[in-house]
């Protein structure tokens, strides 16, 4: 499980048509692995007409809307969708009624596909005519499309994969194995030409791109850029960024995580989102089993009341503070928030020349060292808060305990996690 900084949802869904400001801005959301998961792959989402999004398991195409509490409701089985041998997401585009979706062709080669909805069917399937490329097992020596390096090859390997829509169809994004690009799956586009073919694709960005894989691009009225990557630099396998630009600017801002406690040492790939909900497909631990579906679920904010000191103890006092809420992702915290903390340092002086050691915990779910690094990170943000508001920092040590110290044991509830999830702060002696 994990939270969800308010700030990039924000970011993700900012825009009028994506105005989720005041449903989300109330509270705190964390990830959660779906009820509605397998032990088999849920993979490939997309986005698709009036509400719903599709996900792929065992080849077989389902669908759903965001549920009263935004997890996924009943899958149903798609199918319009299941004859069309969609390999990969696909984009639907609601004002021309056509969907674009990878397909292995005859010689084994991945190529963007459309086909029109008629009668709620789709037909008319045709490969898209792209300039500049062309599908073979070898390289044509001496060939201007060889010379332009545009030519991808090795059947059933290479070629054009999960595609999004951006300016509202005439633009296509997606990712692909092209001996043009850097290394590995590169993120690109396609405009659509007046004659209905396909320009030569472009590259998303030169700095945007690496030798490692980008993937499963996904547009927000063409202001934000959020894509999978597996480049250095982030927490292990495949992981979750994003870019943003004006809406008339053609380049897009330099990519940025989205976060230590979005992304972990496993995969996390294949956001997507409407003005209801969003998702994306990790396979870290908790979940089903293999590539799982996450949601977004309320998170209910809790303060714990200062224990009563034992005042027949002899000095120094005892002192038990408890946090529940603390963001690593954002500068600033809410009013509320802030009360809590300065309400902390009052307490804290009222102990002269005392040292504090400050203990992040976290519930059960997840790996060991991931949890011992997350609570080190959490003791650490709150020691650094109380530092900027004057406390001295020789007296404050930061410790994680991952979740060797549960304040409930064997905890099944997601209010019994809560108060697992904490950071506290006592007085040590020298």
């Amino acid at each position: 499980m994990k939270k969800i900084v308010l700030s990039y949802i924000l970011a993700l869904l900012a825009l009028a048509s994506y105005a989720l400001e005041t449903r989300f801005a109330t509270g705190k959301y964390e990830f959660n692995s779906s009820g509605e998961n397998t032990r088999s792959d849920e993979q490939s989402l997309s986005l698709y007409k009036d509400g719903y999004f599709v996900f792929f398991r065992n080849d077989t195409a389902y669908m759903f809307k965001p549920d009263k509490d935004l997890d996924l409701d009943k899958p149903v089985k798609c199918p319009e969708l299941c004859g069309l041998e969609i390999k990969g997401t696909f984009a639907y585009d609601n004002l021309k009624k056509k969907i674009y979706f990878p397909k292995v062709d005859h010689q084994g080669n991945t190529e963007l596909y459309e086909a029109t909805e008629i009668d709620g069917k789709f037909k008319d399937v045709k490969k898209l005519v792209i300039k500049g490329t062309m599908a073979q097992a070898r390289e044509v020596y001496g060939s201007s499309l060889a010379i332009g390096r545009w030519n991808h090859y090795v059947p059933g390997v290479k070629g054009f994969y999960n595609p999004c829509i951006a300016r509202q169809g005439r633009r296509i994004y997606f990712s692909g194995d092209f001996m043009a690009g850097k290394g590995g799956r590169d993120l690109w586009f396609i405009d659509r030409q007046d004659d209905d073919t396909w320009s030569k694709p472009e590259s998303a960005s030169d700095y945007l791109n690496t030798n490692a894989r980008e993937d499963y691009p996904f547009v927000v009225a063409d202001t934000a850029l959020y894509f999978a990557s597996s480049k250095s630099g982030g927490k292990g396998g495949m992981d979750l960024y994003v870019c943003h630009k004006r809406a008339k600017e053609k380049d897009w801002g330099k990519p940025e995580s989205l976060g230590e406690l979005f992304n972990t040492n496993t995969d996390e790939y294949n956001i997507v989102g409407n003005p209801k909900s969003m998702y994306f497909i990790s396979n870290r631990p908790g979940g089903q089993g293999g590539e799982d579906i996450y949601y977004p679920s309320q998170y209910n904010i809790k303060k714990c009341q200062e224990l009563t000191p034992d005042f027949t103890c002899e000095e120094p006092k005892g002192f038990n503070w408890v946090l529940m809420f603390f963001d690593f992702n954002k500068s600033d915290m809410k009013p509320e928030y802030e009360a809590q903390l300065d309400e902390l340092v009052s307490a804290m002086n009222e102990f002269p020349g005392a040292k504090f050691e400050i203990s992040g915990h976290t519930d059960a779910r997840g790996s060991a060292d991931y949890n011992r690094k997350l609570s080190q990170k959490r003791a650490e943000y709150v020691r650094q808060l109380l530092i900027q508001r004057g406390y001295p920092a020789n007296l404050i040590t930061a410790v994680g305990k991952g979740f060797d110290m549960p304040v409930i044991s064997n905890a099944a509830l997601e209010e019994e996690h809560e108060q697992n999830r904490r950071v506290e702060v006592k007085i040590i002696d020298d």
